[in-house]
């Protein structure tokens, strides 16, 4: 299933322009590590699915721009619904739905071959970090704007770092000084992210003495691209366990009381 909406209008009588800005939402993962009974970008916060959340700050963006949402393709009708409930009356932004492949680079690669012709920046951004904020996503896009580099947001390594062995037994201490946390939304040159998601031995882990990358910034580096850094947020926390599902009821539990209060 392959299925658009497009501001509640047809594309063709659009008055924006074509949109330059995509956003692939990946929102296709099992969420296995959580143990939720559904897949994990529909996993509710406060009565809200993550992909509500992503979804939603996506479309916030001034720019206008196609929103690619890679579900499961048991979940796509419901991801239509959950558009339809988001997208703001007379919103500049494209938004489809395409089903999602086994591996995570695939529904990344998915979700590229689905956007519009004229896109030139892409965002891939996992639905599993819902409270990461527009003006990220603006820091990201203006970053690759202004480099033609890949950028992804970034935060230093607080604690102390030990490499340890099959059993547990410490070897030494890491220096984290030149370490860092890598988050979503990951901000590319469509081309660039394009021509390295289609080499597939990037994608596979065939390189003697390298295991499969883990995120789209590592594929492009892998490729020859250079991946440039911006500052990320703490409240841009991805949920991968049940731990995290309660770290981040407390992080909308804090908002809305601040909201609440008036901070």
């Amino acid at each position: 299933m392959n299925a658009s909406l497009p501001a509640r209008e047809d594309p063709g009588s659009l008055p924006h322009p074509l949109p330059k800005l995509g956003v692939v939402l990946v929102a296709a993962g099992r969420g296995e590590r959580l143990g939720a009974a559904e897949p994990k970008a529909f996993v509710r916060l406060h009565g809200r699915t993550l992909i509500e959340f992503g979804i939603g700050v996506a479309t916030s963006l001034p720019h206008g721009g196609h929103l690619v949402v890679v579900v499961p393709d048991s979940h796509a009708v419901r991801a239509l619904e959950i558009v339809e409930q988001v997208l703001p009356e007379g919103s500049e932004w494209l938004v489809s739905v395409v089903p999602g492949g086994r591996e995570r680079h695939e529904s990344v690669r998915f979700g590229l071959e689905a956007l519009h012709d004229t896109v030139e920046v892409v965002l891939v951004h996992d639905a599993a970090r819902p409270f990461a904020t527009a003006a990220l996503f603006e820091r990201v896009i203006a970053e690759v704007r202004r480099t033609g580099d890949a950028v992804v947001p970034a935060l230093p390594v607080a604690d102390t770092l030990k490499r340890v062995d099959a059993e547990g037994v410490v070897h030494e201490t890491v220096d984290r000084a030149p370490l860092v946390r890598v988050q979503t939304p990951q901000g590319f040159p469509r081309e660039l992210l394009a021509a390295a998601h289609a080499d597939a031995a990037l994608l596979s882990g065939a390189e003697p003495g390298r295991s499969a990358p883990t995120d789209d910034a590592e594929v492009v580096q892998r490729a020859g691209g250079r991946v440039r850094t911006v500052p990320g947020e703490v409240r841009a926390h991805k949920l991968t366990t049940p731990a995290d599902l309660a770290l981040l009821e407390a992080i909308m539990e804090a908002n809305v009381a601040g909201i609440a209060e008036g901070v």
